[in-house]
């Protein structure tokens, strides 16, 4: 899988710090000191801290001290271990994120509303935000971006200083075929607002071998707020649907244990009458079929409620085998402003320990992303399964 990146430019306040010559050594201590301090594995972190004490005195630009810190905390092979720019998109997203941790007022950066997956023959459009200015424009899953006003696309620089204007958007979408341009109008917003939009907006039932399927997409599961609007769609407006898929690929982690109580089927029904003796159901969880579909961009918190619900049997399982990056990180800001991400803890679930793993699926389908012309293939093999699938087991064999 490539890399991921959501398209946009983070903004908070201050947006840019000058490099003193020479503080690329003062900088890269910094980071050794915290990976010494602070990652999970005491014994890695030290012998890690001597191999590459003095390492930013080799960066002579801020592209130098970039690619060095990638290398050395590569070798660590964990995950949530990473070094963040201030114009990188990882940035932004852990300052939304962890805001409260970075004691940040405002996070807001300048989106096309699309996730781009970075390969070797070009930036392609994965996932294009429900309700975002990429939709309204008509981009395309597995579009190759070419350019943005006639300048090649970079994901950071090609948005700056656009929000709120009309902005020319090159895209190629069938290899070989003649580029398309489409006009895209980014606007500028906070990303965690984003992501509940769009997960809001993906809300659909579509019709699959006569069965009504639900889908919602939950590009991030970081925050309460997330789960709570797939309460709200699965239990209220989606209630007559006859399964459900939850699409879980890409995007940030965040899921937690409260999840799997959504489809816990131990739940009690709740039976309301009134005095002209009608009734009202209440159902408190999700009890149909569900398929979580996920990819080689399912983290963390995604990856630990995959693997649960799994091996509970309240799930199929199709897609392509998760990240294994399940490692509890934490982000710390360094002097200049940059973000460092350190893995703080290990842990497992019910026994597994899954980084470096992940979870295997129970229905493989490759994406074939790279001039998709808008196709899912995931997507449609996910739907064919929740249509086919029966009811997970009663609450005799549900959560213990």
């Amino acid at each position: 899988m490539g890399r991921w990146i959501a398209v946009g430019l983070w903004m908070l306040g201050a947006s840019a710090w000058a490099q003193a010559p020479g503080s690329f050594t003062k900088l890269g201590d910094e980071v050794v000191s915290h990976v010494r301090e602070r990652f999970y594995d005491a014994k890695k972190a030290a012998d890690w801290a001597r191999r590459h004490q003095g390492y930013g005195a080799a960066a002579k630009t801020e592209e130098d001290f970039e690619r060095l810190t990638h290398q050395a905390l590569a070798e660590l092979q964990a995950s949530h271990t990473a070094y963040y720019p201030r114009e990188s998109l990882g940035h932004v997203g852990l300052s939304s994120i962890f805001r409260w941790v970075l004691k940040l007022k405002e996070v807001e950066y300048v989106s096309m509303g699309v996730d781009v997956a970075v390969q070797p023959e070009g930036s392609f459009v994965r996932h294009v935000f429900a309700g975002g200015p990429a939709q309204k424009a008509g981009l395309l899953r597995g579009d190759r971006i070419v350019s943005v006003e006639g300048k090649l696309f970079h994901p950071v620089r090609s948005l700056k200083d656009r929000a709120g204007k009309p902005t020319q958007v090159t895209v190629e979408r069938g290899k070989g075929v003649r580029p398309l341009t489409l006009t895209v109008t980014p606007r500028r917003i906070d990303p965690k607002t984003e992501w509940l939009e769009a997960q809001e907006k993906s809300s659909r039932v579509l019709e699959r071998g006569g069965k009504r399927v639900a889908y919602q997409h939950l590009y991030s599961c970081a925050g309460p707020e997330h789960q709570e609007a797939l309460a709200e769609y699965i239990l209220y407006r989606a209630e007559n649907a006859d399964a459900l898929v939850v699409d879980l690929r890409d995007g940030w982690g965040g899921c937690n244990v409260e999840f799997l109580n959504l489809f816990n089927p131990r739940l009690p029904v709740l039976t309301s009458v009134g005095r002209d003796g009608k009734q009202v159901v209440t159902q408190g969880s999700w009890v149909k079929p569900v398929v979580l579909l996920v990819n080689g961009g399912s983290r963390s918190g995604k990856e630990l409620v995959t693997f649960a619900m799994k091996q509970r049997e309240m799930a199929k399982v199709v897609g392509e085998r998760t990240a294994g990056a399940v490692l509890a990180g934490t982000p710390l800001r360094l002097s200049n402003g940059d973000l460092l991400y350190v893995a703080v803890m290990d842990g497992n679930v019910d026994g597994t320990r899954l980084e470096g793993v992940g979870v295997a699926v129970d229905v493989e389908v490759p994406a074939a992303l790279p001039y998709a012309a808008g196709k899912d293939p995931q997507l449609e093999k996910a739907l064919e399964v929740a249509a086919a699938a029966k009811p997970p087991p009663g609450p005799a064999e549900g959560l213990k």
